[in-house]
């Protein structure tokens, strides 16, 4: 016979496993997390540069955030430390003056919202974080709050919690449907049998369209490669930096052990579910570096440790939650690049949707799915 659960979630990183935490929470606990691979966490959550950040331009997302900041303030001690969240701070700059207007407008919205969020002018920026050059820099902005998570750390521990709480690990499963009935989707087909379940939540990141086109439905969700160059050692770096930002070219940088982190987004990068690292990323950010970080162009790239990741992309850069238009089929995908970040979010909010039919954390409207069928879309200006 069918396996039976309360609710089904495919797929096992940071956003699945955060569902299932604190849908146990609710007493929620008869639920099944499937996962294609053999180990939580081994997705897109794995290749994440881990960074999070209040500093958006929607209130939506800024929501999002500063749940998860406070979730992961409020965890007990034995999951704050694996979570690994250090307030090292975001820092934003730019030599460009209508850029530099924008930015002092992001900061006045944002404050509005309870973002610790500071403007920070050239002199402070040279004298604070002289690592970078900064001789033509207008100035930027600074958030104490922002830092980094482990992204390991984070999706172990919500899943290592589930699991003491009652709920169950189906590794090493692939989804290829979803079993239907009058009342709409009633569970999972998988390659190891049929999982009957009352809910059945799409959390498949990369993945996601094609899990909801086994229910009908079309999610525009679009996977990006995101490629992270490492540079070799640099010991005159200080040991701790925040993420930095150069909003002129896009380029983000953060300490990645002995060396650095290189993150850029390229504009013309193709969809699709390639996640082997181009090697010619290096040439399209080498000049950004020798531009603004011209410090670390001798340490050079440790070809060994760079990697790439998939962003799971929307149109207005926000992600999807809530109902799919498919009775008992839920969507909590399309995080881009932000998923890390409002995991705890999502797992929270899709608890409350879950149990109560309501959100009590955050109001999820702007992440309504019926967005895109209405066009009322909300564009995030900030990704990087």
């Amino acid at each position: 016979m069918p396996e039976k659960y309360d609710v089904a979630i495919i797929g096992a990183g940071v956003i699945g496993c955060s569902i299932a935490y604190y849908l146990c929470q609710r007493d929620i606990n008869n639920i099944a997390i499937i996962e294609k691979e053999h180990f939580p966490g081994t997705g897109s959550t794995s290749k994440a540069f881990g960074g999070i950040r209040a500093q958006f331009t929607t209130e939506a997302n800024i929501s999002m955030s500063l749940l998860t900041m406070k979730l992961l303030v409020d965890m007990d001690e034995e999951m704050a430390s694996q979570s690994g969240y250090l307030k090292t701070g975001y820092l934003f700059v730019t030599a460009n003056p209508k850029r530099f207007e924008q930015l002092q407008q992001n900061i006045r919205f944002q404050r509005q919202f309870g973002v610790a969020v500071e403007p920070i002018s050239r002199d402070e920026i040279a004298t604070r974080f002289p690592y970078f050059r900064s001789d033509d820099i207008l100035g930027g902005s600074f958030g104490a709050r922002d830092g980094f998570i482990d992204p390991g750390g984070l999706t172990n521990a919500f899943y290592s919690r589930a699991l003491s709480m009652g709920a169950t690990m189906l590794s090493d499963t692939s989804v290829i449907g979803l079993l239907k009935s009058d009342k709409g989707i009633s569970g999972v087909v998988t390659d190891r049998g049929e999982i009957i379940a009352d809910i059945v939540v799409n959390a498949a990141g990369s993945h996601a369209a094609g899990i909801a086109s086994y229910a009908g439905v079309e999610v525009p969700v679009h996977p990006i490669r995101s490629n992270i160059a490492v540079s070799g050692p640099t010991p005159e770096l200080p040991r701790v930096i925040p993420m930095t930002v150069d909003i002129d070219t896009g380029l983000l940088i953060r300490r990645e052990g002995e060396g650095v982190g290189y993150a850029w987004t390229n504009p013309d990068e193709p969809t699709g579910l390639d996640s082997r690292f181009d090697s010619g990323f290096i040439e399209l950010i080498a000049p950004k570096i020798e531009d603004r970080f011209p410090n670390l162009i001798d340490a050079g790239i440790n070809f060994s440790k760079c990697w790439a990741g998939l962003y799971p992309e929307t149109p207005d850069h926000h992600a999807i939650l809530g109902e799919s238009g498919a009775s008992g089929f839920m969507l909590a995908v399309g995080f881009g690049g932000h998923g890390i970040m409002h995991g705890p979010a999502a797992g929270k909010v899709m608890s409350e949707l879950i149990t109560t039919g309501k959100t009590e954390s955050v109001d999820i409207s702007p992440f309504s799915f019926e967005r895109f069928k209405t066009g009322k879309l909300n564009l995030e200006q900030a990704v990087f």
